[in-house]
């Protein structure tokens, strides 16, 4: 795990601004630093070590003649199984790493050397093969299938300007190239959504690469985009729940077998859920010492799961440890988290507190985030299975009906009141309404200078159709994974994950998001995934959420974990900005603060927050969005 940043097609010496990019994204590698120089650019790499400890691992790696090197972060997992068959071939490694072998890979098959990575990683690699060393290079940027790693790039100055590239959106500030203009149609996004649509970035004219795409730019700087992955159809096979747990089973092994692997100590989160308890169990199988970290909430202990997680860890032998957290120590973290985020969301912060934890034992950790995307967890998951029974047609004929009283009258109370009604005139609306906070109509009136330039649901189907030609066949419960994976997932859980935890050096590997993982999910059947319908309640055992998953692990897993409900992983926010946080709130809310910054209609903001008739459920995520929003801006905005 590293930090990478560059500059190409530029003119002039930029190894100092690179410097100053690297120093920015010091967290992500405290083990080593590396830069090559070259004509009109520069770029290096911060590095954390868990593969080959050595000096050796030190990045940049080039090959043997010198005529190509590479900057890289992330794990690949099967590099054991390409290495061998490439020394095969002929190749002479000079070091253990995984890096070495995506260098060998690009050498030997070229742009399609990232069809052969199975893993998470952010490549950039400098060819001067087809110019003279120390000229400028052709550069080829990849990003791994679900964007588990990001790849910030930007090119402030236009087609004809230096193209910058970076592993963190400050890395890209710290350039002092790369203006610190809020994107408006990014901020309706995380006003909407709670976190920013990829691949904008909060940023105006930075975006981030396409998760399974790479890019090449020739030293004249033409650029060729390809897509090397995408999701694959929905092709379920015939079998019963045992023949599929089994084949399950077996990938889940083979994963997190690969995702354990490091020459550096990793342990794992455990929330106490099903995801997390799995990942752990299959761990102990061959690494009987594992490390657990587990948040507890001493202010709301109903909230989590701690006392299930502690008890399961300990009683497979693991070393459990139990990170405490009270609103009084918000008080001072809150703001330190929202800068360490890099782009502000909505989510994250239970990462970043278990992470600071976890970093002072082990250099990485193993997480269960995936398992309620890829095996529908999610309550959208059954909300939208519902629109397979006689249900869903009464839904979707009072969402319609809902739709054209709201079209009488907008903009007016009963138009914010209908909103969620409305929403479920079809499956795709009753996905984007169950996972919105402001929801959009309301977040462009907000923004100051805010429109919407396209319905938000629409750009998604763009989106998803680019990555799946086929989404529209998909089933209801197949269109919840899509969504939950391409947008949800990727957009704000994979992306804050990876800030959170690199924010105290921390790497952050996820087994369940995973190319044969995912591939078994698309050859699985819907009703191995969730009942038909969505089930009669919550709990596990009357949904089916997740069923071939708990079935696959049912030797791992206590006894009991049917009879729960879905309960996920919440911080007690509304209970924290009720008394200690209290006064952080009113200063972060308040008509000033909001006026000042400039951003959002100070009076319809207080107005908003204030209003728990705009959407009650949401009324403490409408506020925490203010909250957070506030900080980040002090943070990164108000700083140099």
């Amino acid at each position: 795990m590293c930090g990478i940043a560059g500059i190409v097609g530029g003119e002039g010496d930029y190894s100092s601004t690179v410097t100053s990019m690297l120093r920015a994204q010091a967290h992500r590698g405290p083990d080593g630093s590396g830069m090559v120089t070259f004509e009109g650019g520069a770029a290096g790499a911060v590095r954390l070590a868990l593969i080959d400890l050595s000096e050796r691992g030190d990045q940049p790696i080039w090959s043997s003649d010198r005529r190509v090197a590479i900057l890289y972060n992330g794990e690949v997992y099967n590099h054991v199984e390409e290495r061998s068959r490439l020394t095969a071939k002929g190749y002479a490694f000079r070091s253990s790493t995984d890096t070495e072998v995506i260098l060998a890979l690009y050498l030997e098959y070229g742009l399609e050397f990232a069809q052969r990575l199975r893993g998470m990683f952010a490549v950039a690699i400098m060819d001067w093969r087809e110019s003279s060393p120390g000229g400028r290079p052709t550069l080829v940027l990849a990003r791994d299938p679900f964007g588990i790693k990001p790849l910030y790039a930007a090119q402030p100055r236009g087609s004809g300007g230096p193209f910058l590239f970076a592993s963190e959106l400050r890395s890209l500030l710290a350039s002092g190239l790369v203006p610190k203009v809020v994107n408006r149609e990014a901020l309706i996004d995380y006003l909407a959504l709670g976190f920013v649509l990829q691949p904008r970035a909060i940023f105006a004219g930075v975006h981030m690469l396409e998760p399974g795409s790479l890019l090449r730019i020739t030293p004249s700087g033409a650029m060729e985009r390809r897509t090397f992955w995408r999701l694959p159809d929905a092709e379920p096979v015939s079998e019963s729940l045992e023949e599929a747990a089994r084949r399950l089973r077996a990938v889940l092994d083979e994963s997190v077998t690969l995702h354990a692997m490091a020459d550096a100590p990793v342990g794992a989160f455990l929330s106490g859920g099903v995801d997390s308890t799995g990942v752990v169990g299959l761990m102990i199988k061959r690494n009987p010492k594992v490390r657990t970290y587990t948040l507890r909430l001493k202010d709301s202990p109903q909230s989590d799961e701690s006392t299930q997680a502690d008890v399961f860890a300990r009683s497979l032998g693991c070393e459990s440890t139990l990170v405490d957290i009270t609103g009084r120590e918000m008080v001072e973290l809150l703001p330190r988290f929202a800068n360490d985020l890099d782009q502000p969301s909505t989510d994250g912060l239970n990462t970043w507190l278990v992470s600071r934890a976890a970093a002072r034992d082990v250099k990485g950790v193993l997480s269960g985030l995936g398992g309620d995307e890829l095996f529908s967890g999610y309550a959208a998951a059954r909300n939208m299975a519902k629109y397979t029974s006689g249900r869903g047609r009464i839904y979707a004929w009072a969402g319609r009906l809902a739709r054209i009283m709201r079209n009488l009258a907008p903009g007016t109370y009963l138009d914010r009141r209908l909103e969620g009604l409305s929403s479920k005139s079809e499956p795709r609306t009753t996905w984007l309404d169950c996972r919105s906070i402001f929801g959009f109509a309301l977040a462009s009136r907000l923004v100051n200078g805010g429109s919407l330039s396209d319905s938000r649901i629409e750009e998604i189907e763009r989106g998803l159709s680019a990555r799946n030609a086929r989404w529209r066949r998909e089933s209801p419960v197949g269109l919840s994974c899509l969504l939950d994976v391409d947008v949800y997932m990727r957009s704000q859980l994979l992306r804050d994950s990876d800030a959170a935890s690199m924010a105290s050096s921390l790497e952050l590997r996820v087994p369940l998001v995973d190319l044969r993982v995912a591939e078994f999910t698309r050859s699985c059947a819907d009703q191995f995934k969730l009942y038909p319908g969505g089930g009669s309640s919550s709990e596990y055992g009357q949904s089916g959420a997740k069923r071939v998953l708990i079935e696959a692990l049912r030797d791992i897993l206590p006894p009991d974990i049917a009879n729960r409900p879905k309960r996920g992983f919440s911080l007690p926010q509304q209970h924290w900005m009720e008394t200690d946080l209290k006064p952080l709130v009113e200063d972060t809310c308040s008509p000033r603060a909001i006026a000042s910054r400039g951003l959002l209609d100070p009076d319809l903001a207080v107005m908003l927050a204030k209003d728990n008739n705009v959407r009650p459920w949401a009324a403490g995520p409408l506020t925490w969005s203010f909250v957070i929003l506030e900080l980040w801006c002090r943070a990164i905005l108000d700083h140099s």
